[in-house]
C-alpha cells in the first residue's frame, strides 16, 4: 500500500491555523530628524506668509513699475499700470495662500509618517530651487526671504531622507497597514 509523503515544500496554506491574529507591529516612534524636518517646513510656510506683504509692497514700488514699463513693447498708461499691478497682486495672494495650505498639509502628513508627503516635499524643494532665479530682481528683505524659502525646505528634505526618518516612515506604513487589515486587534 502506498504511504503518503509530506509535501516537497514547506509552504503552509493556512498561515494562521491556530486562529491567532498576527502580532501587531509596535507604533513607530518619531525620530528627531522628522520633527526637525516638520518644523523647518513650518518655518518655510511662515516665511512664505511673511513674504506676501513684502512682495506686494515691492510690486507697488517705482522699481517694479519701471521694470514693467521697460519690458513692455508698448507704452503703459498709469491706469493700465495700476490694473496690471492689481491683477498681479491678486494672483500672487491667491497662489501664495494655496501653496502655504499645501505646504502645511504636507508637513502634517510627514509628521504622521506618510511617505507620499515626504516625496511631495522633495519635489517641491527641488522645484523651489528655481525661485533663486528671481534673486537678481529682488533686493534686501525680499532676497533674504527668497533664500530662506528655498533653503529651509531643502534642509528639511535632507532630514526627512536620513536613515532614522526612513525607518520611521517604513514603520508607520506597516503600523497603518496592520491597523487597516486588523481593525479589532
Amino acid at each position: 500500500m502506498s504511504e503518503q509523503q509530506p509535501p516537497a515544500n514547506n509552504y503552509s496554506y493556512n498561515a494562521y491555523s491556530s486562529n491567532q491574529a498576527p502580532a501587531a507591529p509596535p507604533a513607530p516612534v518619531r525620530p528627531k530628524q522628522v520633527d526637525l524636518g516638520f518644523w523647518l517646513l513650518i518655518a518655510a510656510a511662515v516665511v512664505s506668509v511673511i513674504s506676501i506683504p513684502v512682495t506686494l509692497s515691492w510690486m507697488n514700488s517705482s522699481e517694479f513699475k519701471e521694470m514693467l514699463a521697460e519690458t513692455s513693447t508698448t507704452p503703459i498708461s498709469g491706469s493700465e499700470m495700476d490694473a496690471i499691478i492689481a491683477v498681479t497682486a491678486a494672483i500672487t495672494i491667491f497662489f501664495s495662500a494655496i501653496s502655504v495650505v499645501i505646504a502645511l498639509l504636507v508637513a502634517f502628513f510627514i509628521r504622521k509618517g506618510h511617505n507620499w508627503a515626504r516625496i511631495v516635499a522633495t519635489v517641491f524643494a527641488a522645484l523651489g530651487i528655481f525661485g533663486l532665479t528671481n534673486l537678481t530682481m529682488a533686493g534686501g528683505l525680499m532676497a533674504v526671504l527668497t533664500v530662506l524659502s528655498v533653503l529651509l525646505p531643502i534642509v528639511a528634505v535632507v532630514m526627512l531622507w536620513m536613515k532614522p526618518s526612513t525607518e520611521y516612515f517604513n514603520g508607520a506604513k506597516a503600523y497603518r497597514q496592520f491597523k487597516k487589515y486588523n481593525p479589532g486587534a
